[in-house]
């Protein structure tokens, strides 16, 4: 009697734990995820040492937004994650003037964005237009990429979206991966329907960022979750005492960081 109510304990606990593991596992992959941010690409909002939950579930049911903060796969690089801001949606068009960001020709509003004292290195960026699903892209005998049939402007600047390898093309950063492996702008191509939607992802620490301006979109297929609590902070220097940030733990994100379009004020 006593040899099976020990292997009926010892049952019970090995199912609990099993139980335990699973549900961790599925709460992991599909709901919820922790990350630390190593680096100060989007502070002030994010700072190195910062913990986050990521809501992984949300975009099951819903498309990121615009100013959602978001985790997703490097665009080259399967290993690594990155955490960005969404700036331009599927179908936008988007150009940085003077440090001022446009979204369809529209100024954006944006309190959350820093930058250094002095001229920033990346003061003007674009025109893009941000692909979408269902959008048809093919490449002319005239050499220009057209998207829905209208010829749509390409950087002409050099690019390392990979930490090692060689210098790529505006052509094979932003828009090469909606074609076929090898494509370039010296043959025709097309017309062929894009797979997926993408979106313009910027830091919100913009002249120490590398992001949508350096390595392309994101593809709606990379992205794990948006960013949403703050649950512990922790800063390496100082006293051991205040190594703590007591005042960003619980920390809610979207209530925090968000943005706006600038409004046009009408003269007659």
């Amino acid at each position: 009697m006593k040899q099976r109510q020990a292997k009926s304990v010892f049952r019970e606990y090995a199912e609990s734990i099993i139980f335990a593991v699973v549900l961790a596992f599925v709460l992991r992959q599909f709901v919820v995820q922790a990350f630390k941010i190593p680096s100060g690409s989007m502070e002030e909002t994010l700072l190195i040492g910062d913990h986050i939950l990521v809501n992984k579930f949300l975009y099951y049911f819903m498309s990121p937004k615009r100013f959602d903060v978001i985790v997703f796969k490097y665009p080259w690089e399967e290993d690594r994650d990155f955490i960005k801001r969404v700036i331009a949606l599927p179908g936008d068009r988007v150009r940085i003037r003077d440090r001022q960001v446009y979204v369809n020709d529209q100024p954006l509003q944006e309190p959350y964005a820093q930058y250094m004292a002095g001229p920033g290195r990346e003061a003007n960026f674009g025109p893009l237009v941000v692909p979408k699903k269902g959008d048809t892209v093919e490449i002319r005998s005239d050499k220009h990429l057209y998207l829905n049939g209208e010829m749509i402007p390409i950087p002409s600047e050099r690019y390392y979206p990979r930490d090692y390898g060689a210098a790529m093309t505006g052509f094979e950063v932003f828009y090469g991966t909606l074609f076929p492996p090898g494509t370039t702008l010296q043959e025709p191509r097309g017309p062929l329907e894009v797979q997926h939607d993408y979106y313009f992802a910027l830091g919100d620490n913009r002249d120490n960022s590398k992001d949508s301006r350096y390595w392309g979109f994101v593809s709606d297929s990379r992205i794990k979750g948006q960013a949403f609590f703050i649950y512990w902070s922790w800063n390496r220097s100082g006293i051991f005492m205040h190594h703590i940030r007591w005042d960003r733990l619980g920390k809610l994100l979207q209530l925090t960081s968000t943005g706006s379009f600038a409004l046009q004020e009408k003269t007659m």
